[in-house]
């Protein structure tokens, strides 16, 4: 029995009535009793567990009050006590929600009952949906952490890829900054000789990549995770505040954690909240764990690269020259072995030696191996297969922010040639970067291929009808993807060779009208081709 009054006394019912001394009836003799806490629905009324409608006229619309109930948000089982329902008012109580019918007249512990079942069946209802939110969470967690999973694979996949330090630094950054979401990211690295800790790379909120610097920076947290190699969980607290970093930068969080080299310390990564008041939590710190690992898988195979490729001396033992240069040691070298062996009588000894001495160091300067260099020789050699494949990995980072994949596809062999690899690495940059700006499913896809152009025909890739390239063998890179659409103006730059430069800005960076510019600089070609579901740009460069 005191199950039950308990039980009853943590349910909650209110009554509605369209008879105003039913209502206080119910509630005052009935309810209360009982043990319910039990109210009159007024314009401020809290939440019900049931609600109880008491009808004692027909005329009108006896259900009037339950049905205002209903349309301003609540859900509560209904109980309708009344002598009689006409038989067209039933499918208004399956409408408004009623679980229960009492006929009047009716006992008091029945009613009591009936409100007890409608409350723990409302409790069951509750309870499974609670259940079922609970479950879809840990479905939407499951799903969110199989996805940092894959994401921080690849991420380690492009990183350990990279050979170059500089390159590394900056994939790391940003890597870091979008796993955590953090607002800002760095890293710092110890010098080798002095083993002091220097900023070399960081990305500030609201920045798209990572600039590389090289600073001494007076952080004692740093140092402390340098020092201990132990990672570091700080944030706001109200006793304290923001957390100090240095002098003059206060953040709301932050986690650093050490980065190893065959199990020695050699820097610290670490991310920042500087206005963000969500705090990083320990699954932010075992990410950028993860994270950390990788980073010093990818700095020991940059060691082991620059081991086996060392940085050339400065004292050369090739030099490279214009054949002006050889020419002019040659003629100087002949003028005074004529001259010495002419006149060695009329010289003072004095002059004489000078004169031998500058003949030996000429002669001694020209057997110094020499390679002569044409003015079209000093171009690089640009690999455009392994370019592609670089530009791609630095870019599939934040296409995947956007949920977009980076693909690269190969066609036939490309071999070396020579060109502008700087201003060849910008077209593509910018191509990629649109492509991603203006899509927002689906696929980036860069590919590369070779054709054969005779009379102005190619014998594999289809050029369209108003291109009549140079005979030759040309190289193509080609950047689709699934968007819409070109804008007006991008087609305008690409057709148009009146337009000016600055036509078709694709958004940070080169303007579709200064990419054609380019191409055309080097030699190349440039078009573009679109279908309701995809678009897509190719430059070609000649090769022969």
């Amino acid at each position: 029995m005191h199950e039950t009054n308990k039980s009853q006394a943590s349910t909650r019912v209110a009554v509605i009535a369209d008879v105003e001394s039913n209502a206080r009836s119910l509630v005052d003799r009935v309810l209360k009793p009982a043990g319910f806490h039990a109210w009159i629905v007024g314009n401020e009324s809290p939440p019900p567990d049931v609600l109880i409608v008491d009808v004692t006229q027909l005329r009108g619309d006896p259900l009037a009050g339950l049905r205002n109930q209903r349309n301003s948000g609540e859900e509560a089982p209904a109980l309708v006590l009344a002598a009689h329902i006409p038989h067209s008012r039933l499918r208004d109580l399956f409408r408004l929600g009623v679980h229960d019918f009492l006929l009047k007249p009716y006992r008091p512990n029945e009613l009591c009952q009936a409100i007890n079942e409608l409350s723990e069946t409302r409790s069951l209802e509750t309870n499974t949906r609670i259940l079922a939110r609970r479950l879809e969470g840990m479905r939407e967690q499951v799903r969110r952490r199989s996805e940092e999973i894959r994401l921080l694979s690849e991420i380690g996949r492009v990183v350990v890829s990279l050979g170059d330090l500089d390159s590394i630094l900056r994939r790391v950054v940003e890597a870091a900054a979008f796993v955590t979401d953090a607002e800002e990211a760095s890293i710092y690295l110890a010098e080798h000789d002095s083993n002091e800790l220097v900023l070399r790379a960081s990305k500030h909120a609201g920045e798209r990549h990572a600039t590389l610097q090289r600073l001494r920076v007076e952080d004692t947290l740093v140092g402390e995770v340098f020092a201990t190699g132990k990672p570091m969980l700080r944030q706001h607290s109200f006793e304290a505040g923001p957390v100090k970093v240095q002098t003059g930068f206060l953040v709301q969080s932050l986690v650093k954690v050490p980065l190893r080299l065959k199990n020695n310390v050699v820097g610290v990564l670490g991310v920042y909240h500087r206005m963000n008041h969500i705090a990083f939590n320990e699954h932010h710190l075992t990410l950028l764990t993860a994270l950390a690992h990788w980073t010093g898988v990818a700095l020991e195979q940059a060691n082991l690269i620059q081991q086996a490729h060392p940085t050339p001396p400065t004292d050369v033992s090739i030099a490279a020259a214009p054949p002006s240069l050889i020419d002019g040691l040659e003629e100087a070298i002949e003028t005074l072995s004529s001259l010495l062996d002419a006149t060695p009588k009329v010289m003072g000894e004095m002059q004489l030696k000078k004169l031998q001495e500058l003949h030996e160091n000429l002669q001694g300067l020209r057997a110094l191996p020499v390679a002569t260099l044409t003015a079209d020789e000093t171009y690089e050699l640009i690999n455009l297969t392994e370019l592609i494949e670089q530009v791609a990995n630095e870019y599939r980072l934040s296409a995947q922010q956007k949920g977009l994949g980076v693909v690269v596809e190969h066609g036939l062999p490309i071999p070396l040639f020579r060109g502008d690899s700087g201003r060849t690495r910008r077209v593509i940059e910018t191509l990629i970067s649109a492509a991603i700006r203006r899509t927002n499913r689906g696929h980036i896809i860069l590919e590369t291929n070779r054709f054969e152009v005779q009379n102005g025909l190619s014998d594999g890739l289809p050029l369209p009808v108003n291109l009549k390239p140079e005979d030759g063998t040309w190289a193509a890179i080609r950047v689709s993807d699934s968007s819409a659409g070109l804008s007006s103006d991008t087609v305008r730059a690409l057709t148009d060779i009146t337009t000016d430069p600055s036509v078709g800005q694709m958004g940070p960076g080169l303007s579709m009208g200064e990419i054609r510019m380019i191409v055309e600089s080097m030699g190349g070609i440039l078009w573009y081709e679109q279908t309701p579901a995809s678009s897509a740009i190719t430059f070609a460069l000649p090769i022969t």
